[in-house]
């Protein structure tokens, strides 16, 4: 299943922050959506989630950690196998299964039963995309999940995204804020400026990213073939 922005007009206090919008997002491969601070990448993203709420197949994980989540961090993780007819009751050995999963995966089982609320801001991001896991939707979206967690961390989330796409056909969208993050990982590239998706594309070059931050960019290639990104 595509997922389809088509003119995505969103305004803020009779300011347009997102302007006639429009892509398909294709399944089966990670999208990321880049651009500078305030270009309405999260705009977007939270529009498409609006969107597509009625569906349980898309997983939203959010920049902003919630608090005051008085549950154990399991039973957090849980609540992405529940809807408005079961809450944390007649849990089935399938959903065990997909909870134990999803935690292994974010290298929380050794933390299930604590408090959520006594995680770090990097733990409790990683229990919410643990939950979009558990969940065990079609669609995942992301914004800038490396907010809240160090390089070690940065890399598992992006590089359990491949793995979820590779080996069970899942889709992302990722908003990213690093741009060698988002070369390394994306399989296609959403570009935005001044709240306008300005291009879409297969790979980044130092042109592309010049028009969309404004400022200039080199390129230089390491030993084994890799290409960093640097603004100059």
């Amino acid at each position: 299943m595509n997922l389809e922005a088509k003119n995505i007009t969103v305004s803020y206090g009779g300011n347009v922050v997102l302007d006639d919008a429009t892509h398909t997002f294709r399944e089966g491969r990670i999208t990321v959506v880049l651009g500078p601070n305030g270009c309405g990448k999260t705009t977007l993203i939270k529009a498409l989630v609006k969107k597509f709420a009625h569906t349980d197949k898309l997983a939203y994980i959010p920049q902003e950690i919630y608090g005051n989540v008085g549950l154990t961090v399991r039973e957090t993780v849980a609540l992405g196998r529940y809807n408005k007819a079961r809450f944390l009751t007649d849990e089935t050995e399938e959903d065990r299964k997909h909870i134990d999963s999803a935690l292994e995966l974010m290298e929380l089982s050794d933390k299930q039963h604590r408090i959520y609320d006594t995680l770090s801001g990097g733990e409790k991001q990683r229990a919410m995309a643990a939950r979009a896991v558990c969940q065990d939707a079609e669609w995942f979206i992301m914004d800038e999940p490396s907010s809240n967690l160090d390089i070690v961390h940065t890399k598992h989330i992006l590089d359990t995204a491949v793995k979820l796409v590779k080996e069970q056909g899942k889709s992302f969208i990722i908003v990213l804020h690093d741009i060698n993050d988002a070369a390394r990982y994306g399989d296609e590239f959403v570009l935005m400026k001044e709240g306008r998706i300005i291009k879409v594309c297969g790979a980044l070059d130092t042109e592309l990213l010049t028009m969309t931050y404004g400022t200039s960019f080199g390129e230089v290639k390491t030993s084994s073939g890799k290409t960093i990104f640097y603004a100059t």
